[in-house]
């Protein structure tokens, strides 16, 4: 099980962006048209599913542990299980959560990081994104400060975590990012640097969030 976990973190270290390789950054926001459509289909798929999501809620101040815990069962690879909001970004910017971080599973939007904890579980949550296609989700990711917010909703929970370092860059090979930080419950954001270079992408810039709410949907 732990082997299976770590080569799922390292996969997605490694082909985070392979995509980005054959056409260039530029060449992916010209021509990926139908990125704002894939991402309104899975968001009304979302509400669907678990109901309206609750509106974006204000970050909270507590460090009480989590009160809302995502039950421990597995999420089909390929399927939306979530959201994802980053107030630093405005008040749009609202993106879905699929299980899994392939090209095809990337290219609705974010993806969560097999073999990392759910939101709102102890341990570390793993969510990759390109910078650059699919809407470019995390093409701002590296501007985020330390106190800035994100904001994850599952169909059980609301879950907000706080920036608590700022953003940095490691090599493709590092996946120590993604392990836990003792029992905190924390969030690592990924995506690849820089975006001008083609073919293939040496580093990964990294956020990492602390929970610092979980409260129920």
């Amino acid at each position: 099980m732990i082997g299976a976990r770590r080569a799922a973190k390292i996969m997605v270290i490694l082909g985070l962006v392979v995509a980005a390789g054959t056409a260039g950054a530029y060449g992916y926001r010209a021509w990926d048209p139908f990125a704002g459509a894939r991402q309104h289909a899975a968001q009304v798929a979302l509400a669907k599913t678990w109901g309206t999501p609750s509106a974006l809620p204000a970050a909270s101040t507590s460090a009480t542990p989590a009160a809302c815990v995502v039950p421990k069962s597995d999420i089909p690879v390929g399927q939306v299980f979530a959201t994802i909001q980053i107030p630093a970004f405005g008040p749009a910017w609202k993106f879905t959560v699929i299980q899994g971080t392939t090209l095809t599973q990337l290219a609705t939007g974010p993806g969560h990081i097999l073999g990392t904890a759910l939101p709102s579980q102890a341990g570390d949550t793993g969510i990759a994104a390109h910078d650059v296609t699919a809407g470019n989700p995390f093409l701002h990711l590296a501007s985020l400060k330390t106190g800035d917010s994100v904001v994850v909703t599952t169909k059980q929970c609301v879950t907000t975590y706080r920036v608590y370092r700022a953003p940095y860059r490691v090599l493709y090979t590092d996946v120590s990012v993604l392990d836990p930080v003792g029992t905190k419950r924390t969030l690592t954001l990924v995506t690849c640097w820089p975006t001008e270079v083609l073919y293939f992408v040496t580093h990964r810039t990294i956020v990492q969030a602390e929970q610092i709410s979980s409260v129920s949907r």
